[in-house]
């Protein structure tokens, strides 16, 4: 099983993520659920893994490997880069956590309402303004690329501060209580582990991670909430019927599978229904990507907080997001062609990774394509980190790594 996660595999990743998450739920919603949503859902899916294998097959010719070794590559030191990072990283969250109303963290070991944690996790850095709207970008590329680029080069390496800072990027990762954010963290560590062949420190830092997102979702759900603001026993008792594939349950267990397996399909499956109910069976014609808006001079349609406001009604802050894969996000931006030129740019990004050779940076690539079964490119390219790591694969050449992974 793990097998999956050796350099030379990790292009399968997205597949897999797809299968998993989208092709096999919309397979089985065709004959029991939304039938005629979840075939175009199904057809969508199948077409981005078809496009997205053969075009990394594509990618793996003599001719692509010349044009990678054809552009110019800047070396940097290892250490100034990681100095930089670590720097840039924890004075954003030292400044955050001195400006903002309050921790969630600490709000909720002092047993605060589960609706003040919401509102402190959403004040932390997403409702900023002005000039600080940049410190969400640098906290966004910080966490899902660049901070998990210096920890597993500290691992690869056998640094004396390799638990250090991971401990306090771990830490930093909590403030917020977001249950996955350990994720970050922790898989490239899995990648590497498997890479060197120390599978029981794999299952290791794979035990160690569901232990840490059981524990902060234990805490983000109100285990110190007082007796006058705690939730309701039952786990499953905030998900309506319609987000709930275990309806009547109420273990902790049926919550977790339908948060990690069904709510993603579902989700998915509003995105089209809102295509066809509000946009007509229409495309944005691009306008949600601001650049573009931009350009034609129109406003900028924000499909992530429309969905959300279409499902549930925008929440207090204006900060509601509901997000899908990648595909379907391409699919309302630009139709079938957006659905195409994605998979393709998708291939392209993973197989210059790769072909960098560099095992730090592979790893930390794991993230990535893990974020866009759920998120649009662009918000994985510009925000996620996907395209930081992409500049650095073709660009640059980091001197103190080992380089003796090349496909």
């Amino acid at each position: 099983m793990l097998s999956i996660l050796k350099f030379r595999n990790v292009y399968l990743l997205p597949i897999v993520g797809l299968i998993l998450f989208y092709i096999v739920p919309s397979a089985l919603g065709v004959f029991f659920g939304e039938r005629k949503l979840a075939f175009e859902l199904l057809l969508l899916s199948m077409m981005s893994v078809m496009v997205y294998y053969f075009a990394y097959v594509v990618f793996r010719g003599r001719w692509f490997t010349a044009f990678y070794g054809g552009v110019l590559k800047v070396r940097v030191g290892w250490a100034f880069f990681s100095w930089v990072i670590l720097g840039a990283y924890f004075s954003v969250i030292v400044y955050a956590a001195i400006t903002a109303p309050g921790i969630a963290l600490f709000e909720a070991l002092k047993g605060g309402s589960l609706s003040d944690i919401s509102g402190l996790r959403e004040e932390f850095l997403r409702t900023r303004e002005g000039w600080e709207r940049g410190l969400l970008y640098v906290y966004a590329i910080g966490v899902s690329s660049l901070m998990p680029l210096v920890i597993s080069q500290l691992f690869i390496t056998r640094s004396r501060w390799r638990f250090a800072v991971l401990g306090a990027f771990l830490f930093s990762l909590a403030l917020t209580l977001e249950k996955s954010r350990a994720l970050v963290a922790m898989l490239p560590l899995v990648v590497i582990f498997v890479n060197t062949g120390n599978k029981k420190k794999a299952y290791a830092v794979m035990l160690w991670l569901v232990l840490l997102i059981a524990l902060v979702s234990v805490i983000a759900r109100g285990a110190f909430v007082s007796d006058d603001g705690a939730q309701e026993v039952n786990p499953m008792s905030g998900v309506p019927d319609e987000y709930n594939l275990f309806v009547g349950e109420t273990s902790q267990i049926y919550y977790i599978i339908n948060r990690i397996w069904y709510i993603p399909y579902v989700t998915a499956i509003d995105w089209l229904r809102y295509r066809e109910t509000v946009l007509n069976d229409e495309s944005t014609h691009g306008k949600s990507i601001s650049a573009i808006a931009w350009i034609s001079g129109e406003e900028r349609v924000n499909l992530e907080q429309e969905v959300f406001a279409f499902q549930w009604g925008q929440n207090e802050t204006g900060t509601g997001s509901a997000n899908t894969v990648f595909y379907v996000d391409a699919y309302l931006s630009f139709d079938y062609l957006g659905v195409l030129l994605y998979s393709i740019i998708l291939a392209f990004c993973v197989r210059v990774c790769v072909c960098s050779a560099n095992k730090a940076l592979i790893a930390c690539l794991a993230i990535s394509v893990y974020y866009v079964c759920f998120n649009s490119l662009s918000a994985v390219l510009f925000s996620g980190g996907l395209g930081f790591i992409f500049i650095l694969a073709l660009f640059f050449r980091i001197i103190s790594v080992e380089n003796d992974n090349r496909e």
